[in-house]
């Protein structure tokens, strides 16, 4: 009897051991899937950031400020695209340096993007949108412009224009894309916009060229009103501005970026392009 009794307590305490950890292993399990199921920390949704790249030179009605940083009123080209990746839901980070660095430091995938008109050259290192042939979508731009010559008031310049033996000078800043104009023009550089002006009103060089038109709207800088200047139409150029990703971005991010160019023409604002014309004139 004292053997069965013996063999009866310790079933009874095998069994109880047995009771303990199961429960000790539900728990444990229970435990493990809770931690399972916590999201962790850090692993939410991650924030994309949009690296905008611009130059550091003024470039009305687009950027305003010469400098590398970003004044309270920073220009229309700027404050649309702010409007825009709020539309879509990604934040915005502006830096701003001289423009062929720019578009170095996009190929180079050290920024996402920045505006500029199509090329065949900047095919290899940047992304666009396009429309069903694979060209460059104009519906999606961020903006358009055209182009004219502006020259002092004394200064003929049709007529040299006409006359290939004249000698026509024509200023265009440093970096800029070339556009058509007349075969004899002699191009000189110039650091800025502003610079490339002065040498027209010093009369150094016969013209340069200014924006005319924004967006389908006639506009000229209110600047130019002030000078001794003249406009000549019709414009020499029509640009079309294409906001311009890196191929890294738009790899990680390809739904962002055609939400973004999809939102560009909904969010412009035509009159605030052509109130920017008179910066810094009522900011």
């Amino acid at each position: 009897m004292c053997r069965k009794n013996a063999e009866v307590v310790i079933l009874r305490k095998n069994r109880q051991r047995n009771i303990v950890a199961g429960l000790i292993g539900a728990v444990l399990s229970t435990t493990l899937i809770a931690v399972k199921a916590e999201p962790v920390p850090g692993n939410s949704k991650e924030q994309v950031t949009l690296r905008f790249c611009y130059e550091d030179k003024q470039l009305l009605p687009y950027y305003a400020g010469n400098s590398t940083e970003v004044p309270v009123a920073p220009g229309a080209a700027i404050e649309h695209l702010q409007r825009a990746t709020a539309a879509v839901g990604i934040s915005l980070s502006l830096v701003r340096m001289p423009w062929l660095r720019c578009l170095q430091q996009l190929a180079d995938n050290k920024v996402d993007a920045l505006v500029a008109a199509y090329s065949p050259e900047r095919e290899h290192y940047t992304v666009y949108p396009r429309d069903e042939l694979g060209k460059p979508d104009p519906s999606k731009a961020i903006n358009t412009n055209a182009l004219c010559l502006t020259h002092r008031f004394d200064n003929n310049l049709q007529i040299k224009m006409a006359d290939s033996s004249a000698k026509l000078t024509i200023a265009r800043p440093y970096g800029y894309r070339p556009i058509p104009l007349p075969e004899h023009a002699v191009l000189v550089g110039a650091h800025s916009p502003e610079q490339a002006l002065e040498l027209v009103v010093s009369g150094r060089v016969d013209a340069t060229t200014i924006t005319c038109q924004i967006n389908g709207l006639a506009g000229n800088r209110q600047e130019i009103d002030t000078l001794p200047l003249k406009i000549l139409q019709p414009p020499v150029y029509f640009s079309v501005g294409y906001l311009m990703l890196s191929e890294e971005f738009y790899q990680q991010h390809p739904a962002n970026a055609e939400n973004l160019w999809q939102v560009l023409p909904t969010t412009l604002n035509r009159e605030r392009y052509i109130e920017y014309l008179a910066y810094p004139l009522g900011f």
